[in-house]
């Protein structure tokens, strides 16, 4: 069996598309109603709709009626009332085992469907709220960590512990880092590196379609049979799989304009119209991979994608009210307090800003152009971390070329190139690492060798149906090697320690190092009082920042 592994993410349960998810409650069924959209309940829906069958203490149950939508995972009740830390793990493993029990077969349906290789569990951290642990949160992490990690190796699923608090998020990383790297991750080194300069500030994020399919939007040539087939235009069917990827686009925006007896600029509009059409009904929870990259909290991202899943993962683990945690650029301005993301090729709320076919690229420059330039000052300014991205777009190879360019013929004082960024790729291809040698160092993750998965080299004669599974058993364990080593990066990359001073993670601390948080506490109170002065002011807002928890 497949080991499965323990997943890190700050965000929430409503904002990330999984299998089955746990939801926590109590033996008299008392469920929080922040939890409604995760489990998809109606305006005119209770709790008691889904009360499973046969709910006592200590239950772990699915719910009584089944998911109501695809975009909705299998969803399962846990009771996480404990005495003890070590409990809680219990009650994690406890659900966890009767989820793989009950329902193995429809969760790996669910899997392949989505594109996941494993199936994928998704649970808050269980009993830190109304379980009765609260003040005892560093332990229940420990307990959490330490029996999950064990389930996920031993049942052959995986799971995303997911932690809306930023605290508990830093704490769980705390804990992993002290428990060390993934063991089936052949390039922790390299993960730790890229995680580390996260930590320092310098990278910025690139990503593409690649980590949008796992959410279950269409690949490019999805996209455009989807429009051929809601555009009535079945009689080009034939002829775009002759033509090269922008070409296809192209003939379909012709085609268009001469059926519809409309210029080039109204069907570019109407086919920008109908791709945000397509992009809305698909996208519905972001992937692992989107909140793995939210959960960075890299301040500059670009993108070539058209959806709004990554401002939405990056939403969910924004502990702030602030409505628009994150700018989105070209529409908005940017601020000194918060992320913001570039939509290269336009975005499904601007319709009319759709890059797609091969006349709109050619325009590019003369429309786009300042959006060009702040990707190419991030290419320079930045460790340019290309996620998901084919690096076959054409704007992006010249921008990219540019940049080198202009490297190549300055002379620096140690007469060393840095490079722009890294590639984390899905499969090994030594003529892309060749090109771009010296300019982006090139990733594909590996899984270890022995992590008990069949070899998927054929033997003798392929049919078409054989070659059609192993290639897509193939994109599954590429796209999940990947996520595994956005998790280790994550792992890595946390800057923050909002849980040192923290007291409801002092336990299972030293008596010198609990008096000393004491002490600090009591000193941030006093200074609370002298908040008038500004000064104090900063000084107890920097030692919130260390999870001080002033009253």
């Amino acid at each position: 069996m497949k080991p499965g592994h323990l997943f890190v993410v700050n965000g929430r349960l409503d904002a990330l598309s999984a299998d089955a998810v746990v939801i926590p409650t109590d033996a008299r069924f008392a469920v929080r109603n922040w939890w409604r959209d995760t489990v998809g309940l109606g305006p005119g829906d209770t709790w008691n709709n889904l009360r499973p069958e046969g709910w006592a203490r200590g239950a772990a149950l699915p719910a009584r009626q089944k998911r109501t939508a695809e975009s909705v995972p299998e969803v399962w009740f846990l009771d996480v009332v404990a005495g003890s830390p070590s409990e809680v793990g219990q009650a994690a493993l406890r659900v966890v085992e009767a989820i793989v029990e009950h329902s193995s077969e429809i969760l790996i349906r669910s899997a392949n469907s989505a594109g996941r290789d494993l199936p994928l569990i998704a649970m808050p951290v269980v009993g830190t709220g109304a379980g009765g642990q609260s003040r005892r949160r560093g332990q229940v992490i420990a307990a959490l960590v330490s029996t999950l990690r064990d389930a996920t190796d031993r049942l052959g699923v995986d799971v995303a512990l997911v932690a809306s608090e930023r605290s508990d998020y830093a704490a769980l990383q705390h804990r992993r880092r002290d428990s060390g790297t993934p063991p089936t991750l052949a390039d922790a080194t390299i993960a730790e590196e890229l995680g580390q300069r996260v930590r320092r500030g310098e990278v910025a994020l690139f990503f593409g379609a690649g980590v949008s399919i796992a959410a279950g939007l269409p690949s490019w040539r999805g996209l455009l049979d989807e429009l051929v087939h809601r555009l009535g235009l079945d009689e080009i069917k034939d002829k775009i799989e002759k033509l090269g990827p922008l070409e296809q686009a192209e003939l379909v925006q012709v085609t268009l304009a001469a059926a519809r007896q409309a210029d080039p600029a109204g069907s570019q509009a109407e086919l920008g119209r109908m791709v945000a059409e397509v992009v809305g009904d698909h996208a519905a929870r972001p992937s692992l991979a989107h909140t793995l990259l939210a959960s960075l909290q890299v301040r500059e991202a670009v993108t070539t994608n058209y959806d709004r899943l990554y401002e939405r993962a990056v939403t969910a683990a924004c502990e702030t009210e602030d409505d628009s945690p994150i700018a989105v650029l070209p529409w908005a301005r940017t601020s000194s307090g918060r992320p913001w993301l570039l939509k290269m090729h336009g975005d499904v709320e601007h319709h009319e800003s759709i890059v797609l076919s091969r006349s709109s690229f050619v325009h590019y420059d003369s429309r786009w152009k300042p959006v060009g330039s702040l990707v190419q000052s991030l290419m320079l300014t930045k460790h340019l971390l290309v996620v998901g991205a084919s690096m076959t777009d054409d704007n992006l190879l010249r921008f990219a070329y540019e940049v080198a360019g202009l490297r190549e013929s300055i002379e620096t004082t140690d007469h060393s190139r840095p490079e722009i960024g890294t590639v984390i790729g899905l499969a090994v291809d030594e003529a892309f690492s060749r090109l771009w040698e010296g300019r982006f160092k090139v990733v594909v993750p590996q899984l270890d060798a022995d992590d008990g998965r069949p070899e998927l080299t054929p033997h003798g004669e392929e049919t078409t149906d054989e070659r059609d599974e192993r290639q897509a058993l193939e994109r599954r364990r590429a796209a999940r090697s990947l996520t595994v080593f956005l998790d280790a990066v994550a792992m890595h990359s946390v800057r923050e320690s909002p849980y040192l001073l923290d007291h409801r993670y002092a336990d299972g601390r030293d008596d010198e190092t609990a008096r000393l948080v004491d002490d600090i506490n009591a000193v941030a109170e006093r200074a609370r009082s002298l908040a008038s002065d500004d000064a104090w002011r900063r000084l107890v807002h920097t030692l919130e920042t260390f999870g001080v928890r002033v009253r």
